[in-house]
């Protein structure tokens, strides 16, 4: 038998073993952070842009994703704008709507489409003076409050209707009288009425009606009315309201 027989066996196998044994080099992994560039902060909307009278009077104040709102003289010019279909903004996917606040164009919240609970709601109407003639000063005509009974006046509706006469707007915004016409929209702010011409026949009460609903579901929140009855062909006296 060949000596060198087993030496070489056993070199062959020690080679294995070794083999066996060891690994490839790994390559060390470097961890990059994406870099998140700083966002620019939308510029503030100038009040002289916010001034109102009613909700049709405001507008989204950007093109893109909206975060307040903005008279119509001061809206953007939106023809070139090319925006994405996230929802990021406060007015965006129906999360609000442009409305008229307390003299100021402001974004509304929407309501949530399935309220937790149904409370009993109603609207009051508060009128003064009792008497009242175009000829007055003291007033530029019979103040109407409103009164939100059960629900947030902020985020509802208020139709008003005057069956004869005007609406007109009154207040610390510029503290001019501003005509509006004989049905308003607003947020249930108080508003005047007033008549500049004698009525054709004095027969007929001035019946003033306004009505809330809910902006979001439509829901009807309450309604309420005010009679006024002629005093002659140039005054008026509140008869009832109901």
């Amino acid at each position: 038998m060949n000596t060198y027989a087993p030496a070489l066996i056993f070199i062959c196998i020690a080679a294995v073993l070794l083999a066996g044994c060891t690994s490839p080099s790994s390559t060390p992994v470097v961890e990059v952070t994406p870099t998140i560039p700083p966002t620019t902060p939308l510029p503030a909307v100038p009040v002289d842009d916010q001034t109102c009278t009613i909700d049709s009077d405001c507008v989204p104040a950007q093109c893109c994703h909206p975060t307040g709102c903005v008279r119509q003289a001061a809206k953007p010019d939106c023809t070139a704008a090319l925006c994405t279909m996230s929802c990021e903004g406060p007015l965006d996917c129906g999360a609000g709507s442009c409305g008229c606040t307390n003299g100021r164009c402001s974004v509304i919240q929407a309501q949530p489409t399935t309220p937790s609970l149904i409370t009993k709601t109603s609207v009051t109407l508060t009128a003064s003076p009792q008497r009242y003639s175009p000829i007055m000063s003291s007033t530029p005509g019979i103040g109407i409050t409103v009164d939100a009974n059960g629900f947030d006046a902020a985020r509802s509706r208020f139709a008003w209707n005057a069956t004869y006469g005007k609406f007109y707007s009154w207040g610390p915004v510029n503290y001019t009288v501003d005509e509006i016409g004989n049905t308003a929209i607003n947020h249930g702010e108080k508003l005047y009425w007033s008549f500049t011409e004698q009525p054709a026949s004095t027969i007929e009460p001035v019946i003033i009606t306004v009505t809330a609903t809910d902006t979001t579901t439509g829901r009807l929140l309450g309604s309420s009315n005010i009679v006024l009855q002629w005093d002659g062909n140039n005054a008026v006296m509140l008869r009832d309201t109901r």
